[in-house]
């Protein structure tokens, strides 16, 4: 498809780069503290193994777990296009609040969840949540961000989340091993609850519009 993409030539003034520590001063507390909360997010968002590995407790097995994920990427698919206008009229916030929101109710559902049609509901929550926040979390953080920085700060966005990544799912399993499988799943819903309530009382919600 490359080949039938024509840019326009344009004349372009060439730029000195700049490091990137230079520019931070730039970068407001909103930014700083949204990033705080991609960490305190993303600290209890362990792998999907732990997932899989609670369904196959409550009965499914290697094949059935497979539809589980189906049920869950249709879900994200189907409404992540619906959602991703509803952010675009009512702003990001109003939109990751309720996704961290039923990221929390997705994780004491997989933690509390005692028989396979009690999962099969989560796993579509689960999915719905996904398509809250995939695309309005990169876009909120181009919101907030200044002008020249916004590439810079989707990269620094993706590597907080990325560092907090790897010791989630070493909690998780430290916390499975010495207290059960429930324990990993009620903490991510406790910091996803603390991510959402910090959003509500101390981040704007810029460029909303009303419908």
């Amino acid at each position: 498809m490359f080949f039938f993409v024509k840019e326009k030539k344009e004349p372009r003034s060439v730029k000195s780069r700049e490091p990137f520590w230079k520019n931070i001063r730039k970068v407001d507390g909103q930014l700083r503290l949204y990033l705080v909360v991609v960490f305190l997010f993303t600290l209890g968002n362990s792998s999907n193994a732990f997932i899989i590995l609670k369904a196959n407790a409550v009965g499914f097995n290697e094949i059935s777990a497979i539809l589980l994920y189906f049920n869950y990427n249709m879900t994200a698919s189907i409404l992540s296009v619906p959602f991703g206008k509803l952010s675009d009229r009512i702003g990001r916030k109003k939109l990751l609040v309720p996704g961290y929101l039923a990221f929390s109710l997705c994780y004491l559902g997989f933690a509390f969840a005692s028989n396979q049609w009690v999962m099969v509901v989560v796993f579509a929550i689960y999915g719905a949540y996904t398509a809250m926040i995939a695309g309005a979390e990169r876009a909120f953080v181009a919101e907030i961000s200044p002008p020249e920085l916004k590439g810079t700060m989707l990269g620094l966005h993706s590597t907080v989340a990325g560092i907090a990544l790897l010791p989630a799912s070493i909690i998780a399993g430290f916390l499975w091993d010495v207290f059960g499988s429930a324990v990993p799943f009620v903490f991510g819903a406790a910091l996803s609850l603390a991510a959402a309530l910090i959003l509500i009382f101390f981040m704007k919600n810029p460029q909303a519009k009303t419908a």
